[in-house]
């Protein structure tokens, strides 16, 4: 009785070796699959740090265990480096440096979350915008890329900058208004995707990948930087626009009920739809970038992890400033996953990252992120 059962777990557990084998190189296709037509798989990317784990769990049980298994997991391993190597920087962390030094360019990026207003729920403001305003200041970045910006309706956009931040330098702006607009009692809000600058803007121009009601743009701010004409990409590609009760139905899969797998299947809905838009608007960037006469520098909220099509459509040949000086997983989305890194920095090889930096602040369910670059002379 004894062998047999045996037998029976190891048939079982080389069963889930394999299961998980070719779940996770499913996983590592993903960047070259078209998210936008084979949604399903995209949705393996998101599972990719949990798979490599199960798989190197495998891995080092076989090593123990002396068994030609393990060579299978190796191997595989060793395929995935491409994907392994944009999930996790491998530096240790250092401090930043808060003086920025003479001929560098400091660019951040930050989802302010409508400046943090469906975070804040003290009472004693409507957001956090007063804090988040300080935060950028005090940032002392040069261009500052931001996503979900919102203003009243009733107001000149430029007019709705906080005084802070242009008293603070930031003399120069983009902005582009989404096609997403909501009200709070009797007003009209406003989102927008912008860049503000302390340097010169020369030039401006934004993209819609399609016009339904919730299109975000591209946009793009040429920032004249002394001798140098650099064109900054803001971009907020599409979020899967989850609500309380989505939230609340993740929470609930770990003890399924009719009510909750009914709540997973409007999840997967909202996924399905915004890898479809992702897809196309990263194919945009990417057309955008290759046509700039300018080095580039592409920043925003991409709502998708490095292992997939949108991260790596987007990014070409540019730079990842987190992979450059980042450490560890490097999350940006404050809740959920203590590993989705979905905000960016990509610059041009044209430039040295020379630092990088996530700031934690609770404000946004987003951290801001900045790197610090500098032109490459030789």
């Amino acid at each position: 009785m004894l062998p047999r059962l045996k037998r029976f777990f190891r048939i079982a557990f080389i069963s889930a070796n394999l299961v998980a084998v070719i779940l996770y190189l499913m996983a590592c296709l993903v960047p070259f699959i078209n998210s936008g037509k084979s949604w399903f798989i995209a949705m393996l990317g998101l599972a990719f740090p949990l798979l490599f784990l199960v798989v190197t769990c495998f891995f080092v049980y076989w090593t123990f265990r002396r068994s030609g298994w393990a060579w299978v997991c190796l191997i595989v391993l060793v395929l995935s480096w491409q994907q392994v190597s944009v999930m996790f920087s491998f530096h240790f962390p250092k401090k930043f440096t808060e003086t920025k030094p003479a001929g560098t360019l400091r660019v951040l990026t930050w989802n302010l979350s409508n400046w943090g207003g469906s975070n804040r729920s003290d009472g004693k403001k409507a957001d956090y915008q007063e804090e988040m305003t300080d935060v950028i200041k005090k940032s002392n970045a040069d261009v500052v890329c931001l996503q979900e910006y919102v203003y009243l309706k009733n107001k000149k956009i430029q007019d709705t900058i906080p005084p802070a931040l242009q008293e603070s330098g930031y003399k120069y702006s983009y902005f582009v208004q989404t096609h997403y607009t909501y009200r709070i009692y009797k007003s009209t809000i406003i989102t927008a995707v912008a860049i503000i600058s302390k340097y010169p803007i020369t030039d401006t121009a934004h993209f819609f990948y399609n016009y339904d009601d919730f299109a975000e743009p591209v946009i793009y701010a040429d920032v004249k930087v002394n001798d140098e004409t650099v064109r900054v990409f803001s971009a907020h590609l599409q979020s899967v626009m989850f609500e309380d009760s989505h939230y609340q139905a993740l929470h609930d899969l770990k003890n399924p009920t009719k009510a909750s797998l009914a709540g997973s299947k409007a999840i997967a809905y909202r996924l399905r739809n915004a890898y479809v838009k992702r897809s196309g608007q990263a194919e945009l960037i990417n057309q955008k970038v290759k046509a700039s006469p300018h080095p580039v520098v592409v920043c925003g909220d991409f709502n998708d992890v490095p292992n997939s099509y949108s991260y790596f459509t987007a990014k070409g040949n540019l730079q990842d400033a987190f992979l450059k000086k980042g450490a560890g997983f490097g999350k940006t989305l404050r809740i959920i996953s203590p590993t989705l890194r979905i905000d960016y920095i990509l610059a041009d090889k044209k430039f040295d990252v020379t630092q990088y930096h996530k700031i934690e602040v609770p404000y946004s369910d987003h951290y801001p992120i900045l790197a610090d670059l500098e032109f490459d002379n030789n």
